[in-house]
């Protein structure tokens, strides 16, 4: 009698197992139902407003590393062109940055904030652009032990949206390689951010052939990342360009000529920007009398994004790093008719940038203070490839539509 028992106990725990799994799969199923009569509706009432082919409309998030999304969003729609950017945050009052959708952490996590969004994407976009593999909507919030993104991915390939991804750098970066041809590369160095990067590249890493053979694009915002991933598109980095060519206007460099060469190095994390290289050497040139040089490392300050125009307006040369990229704050200072200095490697190409190495800085620094040379075609490689325009073009190439 007791094996009967033990036996129907069993039959009874495989039942509501499978009940259980049936139950959350028509929850599923009726959200994605949801989101696909949504946007089979959405794109039927377009094609009736409109006989042409239209401009589609883009979604960017969910990091808006940098400010890009934002950036990208707001060149796009100077094109005629439905786009809108996400970030979710730690906390949103105190970003530097603003995106047309901006959720907290603690928000999103509720799944009502996640459906919201899912639905908003799914009725007016065409096109979502999902930054660093981070997920945006998680909607059955499965727990399989596959990336958290993967989800979305499916999601949005059954609602027959197009989905490119963005990587930003450290986010898919290969450390050990850098490492390996860049011989002032800090992640020679040991530190304890340099495992969880390393970490997150190769959890990034491992979704690369499936990206492939769904056929969804990827991008890299600096074309040092195109030797990791030669198969990729570079998207450049956008900066507010008339912001910081207006400094260039009212605060051009050396304007009086007894001042002593003002310099600045503002790096966002100083073991990855090179600050164990750098700081001692301006540090020294202050001291000796030849450079002015006001060290935001030594007094713990750090400045809000929209400071950033007022700060390199007072200053001649901008320092930024040995990494060999070509980011967001020396374009700026480019804009700004500031003279950079940097690490540029043969595969980041032509840029108007005075190339240094670690060996190389203080010499440059000297030169520079004493012939005063002025900045030459930095303003225009700014305008030319990172006022947006550049960026629209690539994602249009890419996705096939008409600007």
């Amino acid at each position: 009698m007791g094996y009967v028992i033990s036996k129907l106990k069993a039959v009874r725990r495989r039942y509501l197992k499978k009940r259980a799994e049936f139950d959350a799969w028509k929850i599923r199923y009726s959200r994605e139902s949801k989101l696909r009569r949504r946007s089979t509706i959405r794109k039927l009432q377009r094609i009736i407003r409109s006989p042409f082919k239209r401009k589609p409309a883009i979604f960017i998030g969910p990091t808006n590393s940098a400010n890009q999304g934002t950036l990208w969003s707001r060149a796009l729609r100077a094109v005629g062109i439905d786009a809108e950017s996400l970030r979710i945050s730690e906390d949103i009052a105190n970003e530097w940055f603003t995106s047309d959708f901006a959720l907290t952490r603690t928000s999103w996590l509720e799944s009502s904030e996640r459906q919201r969004l899912a639905d908003h994407v799914a009725s007016t976009k065409d096109v979502v652009l999902i930054e660093s593999l981070r997920p945006m909507f998680r909607l059955a919030n499965d727990r399989d032990g596959r990336n958290q993104v993967i989800e979305d991915l499916e999601l949005l390939r059954m609602v027959k949206k197009k989905i490119g991804v963005i990587f930003h750098g450290s986010d898919i970066r290969d450390t050990k390689a850098h490492a390996s041809r860049n011989p002032f590369s800090p992640f020679h160095n040991e530190n304890p951010e340099l495992e969880r990067l390393q970490a997150r590249t190769l959890e990034n890493t491992k979704l690369l052939p499936m990206l492939r053979e769904w056929n969804i694009p990827f991008f890299v915002t600096t074309k040092d990342l195109l030797i990791d991933l030669p198969d990729a598109h570079w998207l450049p980095v956008t900066i507010d360009f008339d912001a910081f060519h207006q400094v260039a206007i009212s605060s051009p460099i050396f304007a009086d000529p007894s001042q002593k060469l003002r310099v600045m190095y503002l790096p966002s994390r100083s073991w990855l920007k090179s600050a164990d290289l750098i700081e001692p050497i301006l540090l020294k040139l202050r001291d000796e009398g030849v450079i002015e040089y006001h060290s935001y490392l030594s007094t713990g300050e750090s400045l809000n994004h929209s400071e950033i125009p007022s700060a390199i307006s007072k200053v001649d040369l901008v320092i930024d790093q040995f990494l060999g990229v070509v980011g967001v704050f020396p374009i700026e200072a480019l804009a700004a008719g500031r003279l950079v200095m940097s690490y540029i490697p043969a595969e980041v190409g032509e840029v108007p940038i005075i190339n240094i190495t670690p060996d190389t800085l203080e010499s440059e620094i000297r030169r520079v203070a004493k012939e005063r040379p002025l900045p030459h075609m930095g303003i225009d490689y700014a305008k030319q490839w990172h006022d947006g325009r550049e960026s629209i073009l690539a994602l249009a190439e890419v996705f096939g539509f008409r600007l």
